[in-house]
């Protein structure tokens, strides 16, 4: 047993070796990096708009410098609720972020959407000029969320206010899902997003926030994200309920209006009861919207309540 124990202090001591003298921060990223900070940042460039929300609510919105190029079209929302954002410098998007631009900002921390992580062309650069970043991605269930509003929060410098803003969301699920857990009546739900005929598989944040709702989703049994299914799948299944997502206010009716004129969708009940329903596509994706997006769904879902 000494031995043990004499072996795990070497272990915690090499590390402890191996960071900078004066880390004041340790923490991970969606892909598990251990990411090591010599102080709290007060310069966040946000390439990723989802998290932008969390930083805010865990009161760090003042230090954002730098923010995605498209975000007044894609996430109106956030610049509705925090207008700061749209004063904040434009850093490319996605699949074309502008490194000189961020450099240029002299970020102490560069949060990335996780699809920039797997071809490393943009996480070289940022190692070459030595910027810390941190990637996350699109929640894959609620917990998964949480658990980033707390690994974000620590990378921030914020645990206690990041602790208070995951139990807020999760109190607030839990009461939303009591209102539903006595009903034995599950509709079948069919959500679309996207083109074509998209969907969430079941694994995926989706299925789970419809399933909290108190219904079925009809794509809950395929192993898959994102499918495409057919007319004909979807014609079968019959659903009782269609939710569609949309990004910008003025698209709303436009979504609504399209899936109706999908080829013999006129025989579906949720189109011949008028059970047609929009919802905005960044709640279902920003941890900090969870209970607005469970909300509306057990609205749609069962509107008798």
């Amino acid at each position: 047993m000494r031995i043990n124990s004499i072996i795990l202090l070497s272990i915690i001591s090499v590390f402890v070796n191996l960071l900078p003298v004066n880390a004041e921060i340790i923490g991970k990223d969606d892909f598990g990096r251990v990411i090591v900070l010599d102080k709290i940042p007060k310069r966040i460039v946000a390439v990723s708009a989802t998290l932008i929300p969390a930083i805010f609510e865990m009161g760090a919105g003042s230090k954002i410098v730098g923010v995605p190029e498209k975000i007044d079209l894609s996430y109106t929302w956030v610049c509705e609720k925090y207008p700061q954002v749209l004063d904040k410098p434009r850093v490319g998007g996605f699949s074309n972020i502008n490194i000189e631009k961020i450099v240029s900002l002299s970020p102490d921390l560069v949060i990335l959407y996780d699809s920039l992580e797997a071809p490393g062309k943009y996480t070289q650069g940022f190692k070459k000029w030595g910027i810390p970043y941190a990637s996350f991605g699109t929640a894959r269930d609620v917990s998964h969320g949480i658990e980033q509003i707390k690994r974000l929060g620590v990378l921030l410098g914020k645990k206690k206010e990041a602790k208070n803003l995951t139990k807020r969301i999760q109190t607030e699920n839990s009461k939303l899902q009591e209102r539903v857990m006595p009903l034995s009546y599950k509709p079948l739900v069919y959500f679309w997003w996207g083109s074509g005929n998209l969907t969430y598989g079941k694994p995926t944040l989706v299925n789970e926030l419809i399933e909290m709702a108190g219904g079925i989703n009809l794509a809950g049994d395929i192993n898959r994200q994102t499918p495409e299914i057919s007319h004909e799948y979807i014609i079968s299944k019959d659903p009782d309920v269609i939710v569609i997502t949309y990004w910008a206010e003025k698209d709303k009716k436009t979504r609504i209006a399209a899936i109706k004129e999908k080829p013999y969708f006129n025989q579906v009940k949720a189109i011949k009861n008028n059970r047609v329903y929009a919802i905005d596509g960044s709640s279902v994706h920003s941890v900090v919207r969870f209970p607005e997006a469970l909300r509306n769904l057990i609205k749609f879902i069962h509107p008798e309540l």
